[in-house]
């Protein structure tokens, strides 16, 4: 781990922050009195320890005043994850194609579930229903695919309509889970199917990684769709 990502993780009181402030502002003054203070002062030794002094305390006080004023702990980590998920995520798919190709934009509404896992209802341009769960823990994401409920489902079943997304997934470093499961989404019972994926370390504060992400699920989505759009986008309910 490098030094930015431990200040990143640092978490610093805030009494820290406040008294480190007033100190550096008081050695600035007192070295700004030293050169500008007058005759009696600005001249000899004492212009230029004054000098000297201002020298080191700037640079100081820049990077003290940065650390103040700088979030880190849990707290940025916690709103960089609901960011990629209500707004990265949601941005992205509303690319995402209707399974007759009809052109448009989809409709994305985005239900966030604290801490960490974001349930999207996808209205695609040929207004059919398509539900997706995404789950990001720092360096983990986990894809829930909502299957149609009026219809016995098994992986087989999957593999047999998902085949080229599914090893697409595979190839990008997705696990997929070795059965489906059921979850309920409005009182309706849905067949589930689970995506892993580990994330790089630095995932949450890496801007080309969070969009090679995001663009990365909406291609495999527009896959899913086309081979097994019947399964996936349903009608009004």
């Amino acid at each position: 781990m490098d030094l930015l990502q431990i200040i990143k993780l640092v978490s610093i009181p805030g009494w820290v922050k406040y008294l480190s402030l007033a100190i550096i502002s008081a050695c600035i003054a007192l070295a700004v009195y030293a050169i500008f203070g007058g005759a009696h002062l600005a001249e000899g030794s004492v212009l230029q320890a004054g000098m000297g002094l201002l020298g080191i305390l700037l640079p100081l006080a820049i990077a003290i005043i940065f650390l103040s004023f700088y979030e880190a702990g849990v707290s940025p980590l916690k709103k960089a994850t609901e960011k990629i998920l209500m707004e990265l995520i949601p941005g992205t798919l509303s690319h995402i194609q209707a399974a007759d190709g009809k052109e448009g934009r989809a409709q994305v509404a985005p239900m966030y579930i604290p801490e960490h896992r974001c349930r999207y209802l996808i209205k695609l341009p040929d207004d059919k229903l398509m539900r997706l769960e995404v789950e990001l823990n720092v360096k983990k994401v986990s894809i829930i695919f909502y299957f149609c409920p009026d219809m016995p489902l098994g992986l087989p079943d999957i593999r047999k309509n998902m085949g080229h997304t599914l090893d697409g997934a595979e190839k990008e470093k997705y696990e997929i889970n070795a059965v489906l499961f059921h979850k309920a989404w409005d009182g309706v019972d849905y067949h589930c199917l689970a995506l892993y994926k580990m994330l790089p370390s630095d995932f949450l504060w890496n801007s080309a990684e969070k969009l090679y992400f995001a663009q990365d699920l909406q291609v495999m989505l527009n896959s899913a769709l086309r081979e097994a759009g019947d399964l996936l986008a349903l009608g009004e309910k």
